[in-house]
């Protein structure tokens, strides 16, 4: 009698505590679900506003407007919202892959302008000094975005410099070095030369992002099956923004130039393509055949407005070496 009531006792406990067991795991299942989602939701923000920072345009003084808005694009995506392209796998923005390519585009065109600013831009001539402050710049900005405080490749047991901390830190030296050059205590050379430098580096970069589209298309694997296209796709729509912005601030701090060349159509007819591959925003980036009857190949789509622009930049450094 006994032995039974015992049986039946020790089989109630084990149906309970895998009862309590499986909703645990549930309650977990859940809370870990909505944790990433609600993160992803809270964090995610792709911004391609063409009118950000257009106050910089206004109120830089004597300072740079094009380097006001290269501070504007950079402040923005470290600090103003989250940097997800190193959120280790336990953040939801780790999932973000879209909005982490964008945000590398954005830096990788920042860090070629803060080159030729450090090289070009800064100096009166090729023998004269390089500015302390751009030299930090041109460092930080250049540092690998995907580095969190601990990365095996440089060191299993000791912490390294996140990439956020070293953008901060260029972005602490761009506005020293645009305060220095508003109060005359820097050099900013608004002469063609520089201009044409600078769209050529421009041009390089779009290139380099025309060619990469070409092979992803070449050795895609189909559609909207090609999970790496969006990778890809984000990263040119990167570049292609903060381009955007900083030939904004090129065309004020180099008016006079663009005046006495009579570029400023040429300069419209470029803005007016750099808009169209920026506001191409498809809810699925696909990287079907260039002929599918039914579906876009959606880089390719953005190709052509990445060689268009490329091309009218060309024309403009064209004109600027007569």
């Amino acid at each position: 009698m006994w032995d039974r009531i015992k049986r039946v006792f020790c089989w109630l406990r084990e149906k309970i505590t895998l009862r309590i067991a499986r909703r645990i795991l549930a309650t977990l299942v859940v809370v870990v679900f909505f944790y990433y989602l609600l993160g992803m939701v809270v964090v995610e923000n792709i911004n391609d506003d063409k009118n950000y920072a257009a106050d910089q345009l206004a109120d830089t003084g004597q300072g740079s407007h094009v380097v006001a808005m290269s501070i504007a694009m950079i402040d923005r995506e470290v600090n103003q919202h989250a940097w997800i392209s190193n959120d280790p796998w336990f953040k939801p923005g780790s999932l973000l892959d879209n909005m982490a390519h964008y945000q590398k585009g954005i830096i990788s065109a920042n860090a070629i302008f803060a080159i030729e600013l450090k090289d070009q831009l800064s100096r009166t001539r090729g023998s004269s000094q390089v500015d302390k402050n751009l030299m930090e710049v041109a460092s930080g900005i250049n540092y690998a975005p995907d580095r969190w405080y601990w990365d095996p490749s440089v060191s299993i047991f000791l912490f390294v410099a996140p990439a956020e901390k070293q953008y901060n830190s260029a972005l602490k030296n761009l506005k020293s070095y645009n305060e220095r050059l508003a109060k005359g205590e820097a050099t900013f050379e608004r002469r063609a030369d520089n201009l044409l430098s600078t769209l050529d580096k421009f041009a390089l970069d779009l290139g380099s992002s025309s060619d990469a589209i070409s092979r992803k298309i070449d050795n895609g694997i189909g559609c909207v099956l090609d999970t790496k296209a969006d990778d890809l796709f984000y990263d040119v729509k990167g570049r292609s923004y903060a381009y955007w912005m900083l030939l904004k601030g090129l065309r004020v701090d180099f008016s006079k130039v663009i005046n006495d060349k009579d570029i400023g159509s040429s300069w419209d007819l470029l803005e007016q393509s750099l808009a169209a591959l920026i506001d191409m925003d498809p809810m699925i980036v696909s990287n079907c055949d260039t002929d599918d009857f039914l579906f876009q190949n959606h880089i390719a789509a953005q190709g052509f407005y990445l060689l268009r622009s490329r091309t009218q930049l060309k024309e403009i450094t064209n004109i600027l070496l007569k």
